[in-house]
């Protein structure tokens, strides 16, 4: 998908995985979503990263969207995707995903200061957020899910269904490990869970709110998640993802600024030493790449060109 750019200031990517050469995709917006006009089978959501001019000698990089779920269709990665992996100098994760402790992810989510979720849910949404949580499989002990922060059983809630103990971007690291490549963390495990933590609280709670009333929709919703990852549009998730955020527009704002944009930036400017090294591979959320504050449109304004790739590339 290369990017090109005519009399405005708008970036568009043509994108070559599916046979067209004139389809012109705009990734400004991230809340305008095009139809999509592709036609074709599917592919993966791999960009080539080639350097700028003046560093024709830096091979070049990779960056692949992730979803990160268990499901047999996603884990079958592509040949596109694995030989670029096999060989790349390293491998670049939104986490390391090697010694991450659990009980430190643990504690991250519990109160530690004396309060409690209890304090700031009347009975019958304590009690609606305990059934809730022991109907989705997370059967906690009463005493540590009185300490559960409200985003931390917000998540709990709506995290897919995992019985493999495994995901995407974990076979990723596991096949960079086998074949000697070094793998990195855009992020620690630290900063990804305090992004919740500067949640005001009483957001938290109508995050959590919003999850327990959308319960019922959550498997149709992972579906069309999922059924969107995998036809390799985008857009489709971008779409898919913003039916599904808060209805509140300023939470959704928040919510969108805070788990996405901020954190984009970072990665974004922790990733530079490896692109200026060349041959890297970066595996990230889908939902990091479209928009202005997306990974993509932050690479070609830094000069980068931008090239899709399709499933035989």
């Amino acid at each position: 998908a290369h990017a090109s750019q005519g009399m405005s200031d708008e970036i568009r990517y043509v994108d070559r995985s599916k046979g067209e050469r004139n389809q012109a995709y705009q990734v400004t917006q991230p809340d305008v979503v095009p139809r999509s006009r592709t036609t074709g089978a599917s592919a993966p959501l791999l960009w080539r990263i080639e350097s700028p001019r003046s560093d024709k000698h830096v091979r070049s990089s990779y960056i692949f969207g992730t979803i990160h779920i268990d499901d047999q269709q996603v884990m079958d990665i592509p040949d596109s995707v694995t030989r670029r992996l096999s060989v790349a100098n390293s491998l670049l994760l939104e986490l390391e995903l090697n010694d991450i402790n659990s009980i430190d992810i643990l504690r991250k989510m519990l109160f530690t200061d004396g309060k409690n979720l209890q304090q700031f849910l009347s009975q019958a949404n304590f009690d609606r957020v305990t059934q809730a949580l022991a109907e989705t499989g997370n059967h906690l002990p009463a005493d540590v899910l009185s300490l559960l922060k409200p985003w931390a059983a917000m998540l709990m809630l709506i995290r897919p269904e995992n019985s493999s103990g495994t995901f995407l971007d974990k076979k990723l690291a596991n096949l960079a490990r086998q074949s000697g490549t070094p793998v990195l963390g855009l992020e620690t495990i630290d900063e990804q869970l305090s992004v919740f933590d500067n949640i005001p609280i009483e957001d938290q709670i109508t995050l959590l709110d919003s999850a327990i009333e959308r319960l019922p929709e959550k498997t149709e919703s992972f579906q069309q998640l999922l059924q969107a990852y995998l036809s390799g549009d985008l857009y489709r998730i971008v779409a898919v993802s913003v039916s599904q955020e808060p209805e509140d527009a300023r939470l959704a704002k928040l919510v969108r600024s805070s788990l996405i944009d901020r954190r984009n930036q970072t990665m974004f400017n922790r990733m530079q030493q490896q692109l200026q090294e060349g041959n890297a591979f970066i595996a990230v959320g889908a939902l990091h790449l479209p928009g202005e504050q997306g990974l993509l449109y932050k690479l070609e304004q830094a000069g980068y060109r931008l090239v899709r790739l399709g499933y035989r590339d």
